[in-house]
């Protein structure tokens, strides 16, 4: 440490002698120099001036990573702690399906209160990231993100922080993780992470533990996946990519128990699920003012009891700045039983009696939907979003067959729509403030609707 410190010193003492001026000497003594030499001599200035700060800014970084508390690994390669702390205060006003992160609006009976208050830390992020060794020319990279959104355990005094009196927090959950091969143009990737046909979501920090517009509209779902992407430069000005992945086709509400895990519809087929996306890309992922323009399209082989399906869906996906400081962004998809990616209202197919036979059966429920956020930067800490979202189930689905007279409200459920405003603050690059307000309408298919409307405060702390 000591001597990168030196090294430091010796080279601002360098940069100050070079930009000190020497004395004049005098005509008389000392010939005027011919132009190729002038050009000469302040180009050998500037090299040596870029060669000392580019040297002197490497040192610094490094100074810089030593003076932080390293967190080492095993394999002696450079491991990253980051992390979210996330205070939640909200207050429902009427029936929803989930105290703390509401998602669909449910009818109000005497046992459903009207109004709701609450609080939680349970969409308090840790993550994990690593680089390690090189392969074949491949830089190789893993990240592992966990919160506490994995459940509450039961106990008479638990409350939204988690365990007895209150104290602790929920039950750990593995949120998303992946390893990744890095090429200059090609990627290779094993995760746990978001479908590729869906790579965006509205931002918003009241809704973490599931992305905004979870289930109206938002093709979410975290699942196991290999995937591969290759970017082909275009222009200058931005570039072409192409993904394809395998991917383990879950479904919703197929678990027939609570001990052991059995394969979904998708996983009975014996064969993984497809996904493919072509996009444009310009401007740096990062920064405010990347375009990104996006189409894709995901199929799946379904084995039901005696029968054999096909799930489907076509997406879209955009992120269109038109000044510097507002900008569009969304998705929109058209699929069938797509319950395991997030749409359908979270079902695959509806189940019923054959109006004709009157034998039990079923249909592939077909969906479309979408989200779009406008986004507007007053300033650098202060930015405000707006943004709504649909998923819709096909009618003539449900209306094809006989539904039960007990069907859950899950089964009857036909659409689910929701709108979002939010304020969010930085006054400091780890420091949040995010007040936002959240509209939700679901649908029966029996036209019946329920509303409800969400406050939420959040402040967080990033690291």
């Amino acid at each position: 440490m000591e001597r990168l410190r030196e090294q430091i010193s010796e080279m601002q003492s360098e940069l100050s002698a070079l930009h000190t001026p020497t004395t004049t000497p005098t005509p008389a003594t000392v010939p005027t120099p011919t132009a190729p030499l002038i050009a000469a001599g302040t180009a050998s200035s500037s090299t040596s001036t870029a060669d000392i700060k580019e040297q002197l800014a490497m040192i610094q970084s490094q100074v810089e990573q030593h003076d932080q508390i390293k967190v080492e690994s095993a394999s002696k390669y450079p491991v990253r702690l980051t992390g979210l702390v996330l205070f939640n205060a909200f207050s429902n006003h009427g029936g929803v399906d989930n105290f703390d992160q509401p998602g669909f609006a449910i009818p109000q009976s005497y046992d459903t209160p009207s109004q709701t208050f609450g609080a939680s830390l349970r969409q308090t992020i840790l993550g994990i990231q690593a680089n390690g060794p090189h392969l074949a020319g491949a830089s190789s990279y893993a990240e592992v993100n966990m919160d506490f959104y994995g459940g509450i355990p039961y106990s008479s005094y638990s409350s939204s922080g988690g365990n007895s009196y209150g104290s602790g927090g929920g039950i750990v959950r593995m949120r998303t993780a992946l390893a990744s091969l890095l090429w200059s143009k090609d990627t290779l990737e094993a995760g746990f992470v978001a479908p590729l046909i869906s790579p965006l979501s509205p931002t918003s920090y009241a809704s973490v533990a599931e992305p905004a517009m979870a289930g109206a509209g938002n093709l979410w779902v975290w699942a196991p996946q290999l995937r591969y992407l290759h970017r082909f430069d275009t222009s200058s000005r931005g570039n072409f990519s192409w993904e394809f992945g395998l991917w383990d086709p879950p479904s919703a509400g197929y678990t027939n128990t609570s001990v052991y895990r059995t394969p979904s519809p998708g996983e009975r087929s014996g064969q993984p699920a497809y996904e493919s996306r072509i996009s444009w890309n310009r401007g740096d992922p990062d920064s405010p003012g990347q375009l990104q323009l996006g189409l894709g399209g995901y199929y799946s082989r379904m084995a039901y009891t005696n029968r054999n399906g096909d799930s489907y869906a076509v997406t879209g996906d955009w992120k269109v700045p038109l000044t510097h400081r507002f900008e569009i962004s969304g998705e929109a998809y058209r699929g069938r039983a797509i319950g395991g990616l997030g749409g359908g209202v979270y079902k695959n197919a509806v189940t019923g009696s054959d109006p004709i036979t009157g034998a039990s059966t079923f249909r592939l429920l077909n969906d479309a939907g979408g989200w779009a956020q406008a986004k507007f930067r007053f300033t650098n800490v202060l930015e405000t979003n707006g943004a709504f979202g649909l998923d819709n189930g096909f009618s003539r689905d449900f209306h094809s067959l006989v539904l039960p007279s007990d069907a859950s409200a899950m089964q009857l459920r036909a659409r689910n729509q929701m709108w979002s405003a939010n304020l969010i603050y930085t006054p400091k690059t780890y420091l949040i403030f995010s007040p936002e307000f959240r509209h939700i309408r679901t649908f029966n298919i029996n036209s019946d609707s329920s509303s409800a409307d969400i406050f939420t405060l959040s402040l967080g702390y990033r690291f």
